[in-house]
């Protein structure tokens, strides 16, 4: 995986050692409330080196990075392309700031920033879709600020607190991206 440096941070691989930046945010709701199944609580220790496993051995369907502090690289959380498809040049993309003191301060829309552009400049993807709980407006306006545009709402196509919830489909093409 390249380094993809940006003013505050670093998009970097994956590595061992991020299991305890991993694991301080698992089991946490506020960070995990909007989260797929995946990281549904509680998470066990194994659940999570398992999952730190699959990111650092991705193959070529999927590009996991951790979101570090370009100053002393510790990890601030992560943000993936993942379902990569190469015929259709596309990926869905996902973000998490498991950090809370990074929260707020701009890092997430920097990070989108670095892997859109990994994602169209370097991969040639025509094509960066993701889904977002449609309560989330905290990630909808990141998204948004990004160049991410709505393209439909799944109705009930999610849980949040135990209740259903429904996704917004957002994407963000090739072309968009440049002229942004």
């Amino acid at each position: 995986m390249p380094l993809l440096y940006g003013k505050n941070i670093v998009l970097r691989d994956m590595r061992p050692e991020d299991l305890s930046g991993l694991r301080r945010w698992v089991n946490d709701l506020e960070t995990v409330r909007y989260l797929s199944a995946r990281y549904w609580m509680p998470q066990s220790e194994a659940d999570t080196a398992d999952y730190l496993d699959h990111a650092m051995h991705a193959g070529a369907n999927g590009a996991y990075f951790a979101i570090a502090n370009r100053e002393n690289d510790l990890y601030l959380g992560q943000c993936d392309l993942i379902s990569i498809n190469w015929k259709m040049r596309s990926a869905d993309m996902a973000i998490v700031m498991g950090d809370e003191q990074a929260r707020g301060r701009g890092i997430g829309t920097e990070a989108i920033g670095l892997i859109l552009a990994y994602a169209f400049a370097m991969l040639g993807l025509e094509r960066v879709e993701l889904e977002v709980a449609t309560d989330n407006h905290r990630a909808m306006r990141c998204y948004q600020k990004a160049g991410f545009t709505l393209e439909g709402i799944k109705r009930h196509a999610f849980m949040v607190d135990g209740k259903f919830a429904d996704l917004a489909v957002m994407a963000v093409l090739a072309d968009e991206w440049r002229a942004a």
